[in-house]
């Protein structure tokens, strides 16, 4: 084992009045691959950094520059949000095939972007990938990748995002049409988050994960790994409304390391060691910042499961971040027919508030606080954080 100790100091960048100054501590973690420390370094400072900006916001762009095996220079900017006056590489840490760095980071955050935080996460469930052309998995023989992608993405989530965890199912594959999603969205969403407690449904889908002909000069002479493509699509659907509320298609490429008829197991840690399942994780890790943002200005709605006099039952719990003592006022929830006879949900306004008393994991129960606003009160209506 071997400890290396390194600070590196960065310029002051000028702020304005308007940014408060905060320092955060991250750790990031390469695997070191054919004893090459450099590269293991570098991706571990940019994963570190990644989670930085998780945390507050903001978007680094890094370099560094390495001489014989030695880190001899950095250089971070930092855009969007947030701005940085000062990194410190607190440690390095080399045990076994396993590199790990800690910084320190001083972040300064503009007030005047951000939205109100409740402190609160939701509940994202995270089925299993689809795939247009299953004849792409041969290729590798990742028959299971599919799973194994939802795992991935749900441990990202779970490890990155700062507004919300997962349920993750991804042994469960959704056979619905893209277009039957589109056009009945609404339905799909809201049964899938009622039976799973969640408040919003991700439908990830694989698009291309093909593989481009090695190139290679006359008699074999020269030859090349295969590039192959990466191209995903995630829609992010709400729970109660059953509504779209993002979208996005990610694009990557990356050499294929492995010979052509080699079984590369995608839930081995030699696959995601590689150079193509590193370019995996960067493409999930840009997907955790897009969901936080999309999420980042929307209030965790919980919903009433349950009722007995003056008291009821929410479908949030500590994992949310609810707390003994929170009060929530409830909207009064009703379902009224379209002109295509399909249940739509609109909220209206309510005097009652609760106040909780009792938190589980998932669940919370809190005592209605006015009774005689409390009437109208039944299961599956809204509960908001005050």
């Amino acid at each position: 084992m071997k400890i290396i100790a390194v600070i590196i100091w960065i310029g002051l960048i000028a702020f304005t009045s308007s940014a408060e100054a905060a320092w955060v501590v991250v750790k990031g973690q390469a695997n070191i691959v054919d004893g090459n420390i450099s590269k293991a370094r570098e991706d571990a400072l940019e994963q570190a950094l990644t989670y930085a900006t998780l945390k507050n916001g903001a978007n680094f762009t890094s370099s560094q520059k390495v001489l014989n095996g030695q880190l001899v220079q950095d250089s971070f900017s930092l855009v969007n949000q947030a701005q940085a006056s000062r990194v410190e590489l607190i440690n390095e840490l080399v045990e076994g095939e396993k590199l790990t760095v800690t910084l320190r980071v001083d972040v300064m955050e503009s007030q005047g972007s951000q939205c109100d935080s409740q402190q609160l996460k939701a509940a994202i469930l995270v089925p299993q990938f689809l795939i247009q052309d299953r004849a792409q998995l041969r290729y590798g023989n990742i028959g299971l990748f599919e799973k194994d992608l939802s795992q991935r993405l749900g441990d990202a989530l779970e490890a990155q995002s700062l507004t919300s965890f997962v349920h993750i199912h991804a042994n469960e594959r959704l056979d619905v049409e893209q277009e039957l999603v589109d056009i009945r969205g609404y339905r799909l969403p809201s049964w899938l988050s009622e039976i799973t407690d969640s408040q919003y449904v991700l439908l990830p889908e694989i698009i291309d994960i093909s593989t481009d002909p090695a190139e290679s000069q006359m008699l074999g002479l020269w030859h090349s790994d295969p590039i192959r493509q990466f191209r995903i699509r995630l829609s992010l659907y709400h729970g109660i409304s059953g509504e779209q509320i993002w979208s996005d298609s990610y694009t990557s490429s990356s050499p294929w390391e492995f010979e052509r008829q080699e079984t590369v197991p995608s839930n081995h840690q030699r696959f995601w060691a590689s150079a193509y399942g590193k370019s995996i994780d960067k493409v999930l890790t840009n997907v955790v910042e897009d969901i936080d943002s999309a999420l980042s200005c929307r209030p965790v709605l919980g919903q009433v499961v349950a009722r007995q006099h003056d008291r009821v039952i929410l479908n949030l719990g500590r994992r949310h971040g609810i707390q003994v003592g929170d009060k929530f006022q409830l909207i009064l929830q009703q379902n009224i027919n379209d002109r295509f006879d399909k249940m739509r949900a609109i909220a209206g306004k309510s005097r009652a508030e609760i106040k909780i008393d009792q938190v589980t994991e998932k669940t919370a129960t809190a005592i209605l606080v006015d009774k005689n606003a409390s009437y109208n009160v039944q299961i599956n209506d809204l509960a908001i954080k005050m």
